[in-house]
């Protein structure tokens, strides 16, 4: 079994911790609901038991050499034998072939007196031909497979030119092995009925568990909420059929006590298109500024820095601004006691995975005016420590929310199987800044697969 979830979705990770009290949506009213997300998981199932069925259940031969039969008025016996079925598949559309021989004899009588004869392949080779019918694969609504026959023209290879009075007799070979064919192949098609059987409860499955509460503490609560599942068309490949298995999200996150949604039940099964493989994910995130100013201060408050030599520390952060500017209000100890205020334009390094501050303008106004030299001396010691402290917190919750997402993982990976989403990367973040709180919006993108053993 493999789980990688360290660059998984670090949107979920975007200071979980510092989000306010209170059962509701972090995002608050007013606030934009978080995009479907889409799981996409390639499943594969093996022809095999359709394959093994479906020769099993063609006779082998068919006919009518021991009597007579009456056909258009025409009476006639023949008997046909067939080799190896020949089983392909393209895209959902299974072609199945049987090479025939066979021979047959018929004759008529006119006007009670006359009595026509005619005959292939006695005497003779047998006669051979070709029958064939293609059966277009699909999936229903309550998770059964919706087969569409649709029969091949008959080649017949050297065909039996015999007619009596203008009506030619070789149609009852084709068919009837025509209509065993075709019997065979339904019944044969339920062999793929227990993979599908399969699919479905662990689609059950997977479907109750990602309704469950993911506790990243702090009284912080992720929603995966699922609102619907969906198969994609059928892709045949050699002896196996593929095809994606979607779960559809709209993750929330919440903060308070533990959220005690009613579990929805397994909707019906939708056709899924996919537009891209593996996993798209969407998720916003709001950090408000009075829990930011409080996480932030304490992990300041008795750190000191050196400034010119000077040390000095942080005692209190008020947080605020707008757009992509932020603007914090410092409280300054130490030997360069005072105030400070800095705009700086907020960011995120995407492949360093740090919140970053730019194009920082900074004011100082210290308590000692003699000390007001030292405001430009300010900005990179400050904006640095702001820095490393949202960063470590941002870190922390990371390394929390990996074991949970591992945990949560391990449950809805079905028996069986192997779960890989070691190829997600997170692809863009974008934020926005509100009056009271940092909007973060952003996407992660990959390749997850499902594989059955």
């Amino acid at each position: 079994r493999v789980l990688s979830c360290c660059p998984l979705l670090l949107l979920l990770v975007m200071l979980p911790g510092l989000v306010t009290d209170g059962t509701q949506p972090v995002a608050g009213a007013g606030v934009p609901v978080s995009p479907v997300s889409i799981i996409d998981i390639p499943v594969r199932l093996s022809l095999e038991p359709l394959i093994t069925a479906a020769e099993n259940m063609l006779p082998h031969q068919a006919g009518n050499w021991r009597t007579w039969k009456d056909w258009h008025g025409i009476k006639s016996q023949y008997r046909a034998w067939r080799g190896p079925l020949d089983i392909s598949v393209s895209g959902d559309v299974l072609t199945v072939q049987a090479h025939i021989r066979y021979w047959i004899r018929a004759h008529k009588k006119l006007l009670g007196a006359v009595n026509l004869k005619g005959s292939c392949g006695i005497d003779e080779p047998p006669r051979q031909a070709l029958i064939g019918m293609q059966v277009r694969l699909g999936w229903g609504p309550d998770w059964t497979l919706r087969p569409r026959f649709r029969l091949l023209p008959t080649r017949f290879l050297d065909r039996c030119e015999m007619t009596i009075a203008d009506i030619d007799v070789t149609p009852v070979v084709e068919k009837e092995f025509r209509k065993q064919m075709q019997n065979s192949l339904r019944a044969a098609l339920r062999k793929l009925a227990p993979g599908m059987n399969a699919i479905q409860r662990e689609a059950q499955r997977t479907w109750s568990l990602l309704q469950e509460p993911l506790e990243l503490g702090d009284d912080s609560w992720l929603m995966l909420r699922p609102t619907g599942v969906a198969l994609s068309g059928m892709t045949g490949r050699g002896k196996q059929i593929d095809t994606h298995l979607a779960v559809s999200l709209q993750p929330t996150l919440l903060t308070g006590s533990r959220p005690a949604d009613k579990p929805a039940p397994l909707p019906p099964l939708a056709r899924y298109y996919p537009r891209s493989p593996g996993l798209h994910l969407n998720l916003g995130v709001d950090l408000d500024f009075a829990g930011l100013n409080r996480r932030l201060t304490d992990a300041l408050n008795g750190r000191s820095f050196l400034v010119k030599g000077r040390k000095t520390g942080i005692t209190k952060l008020e947080l605020g601004g707008s757009g992509e500017e932020i603007r914090a209000r410092l409280a300054l100890t130490g030997e360069l006691a005072g105030t400070a205020e800095l705009r700086a334009r907020l960011a995120y390094a995407a492949q360093e995975r740090r919140l970053e501050m730019h194009d920082l303008a900074f004011d100082y106004a210290a308590e000692d005016f003699a000390m007001d030299f030292l405001a430009q001396a300010f900005q990179e010691p400050i904006r640095q420590s702001l820095e490393d402290a949202a960063n470590q917190a941002l870190a922390q919750h990371l390394d929390r929310l990996n074991e949970r997402l591992g945990i949560l993982l391990n449950k809805v990976t079905p028996k069986g199987m192997e779960l890989d989403m070691s190829d997600l990367q997170l692809s863009s973040v974008k934020l926005h800044i509100r009056q009271d709180r940092i909007r973060l919006d952003g996407t992660a993108d990959g390749v997850t697969r499902l594989l059955l053993h």
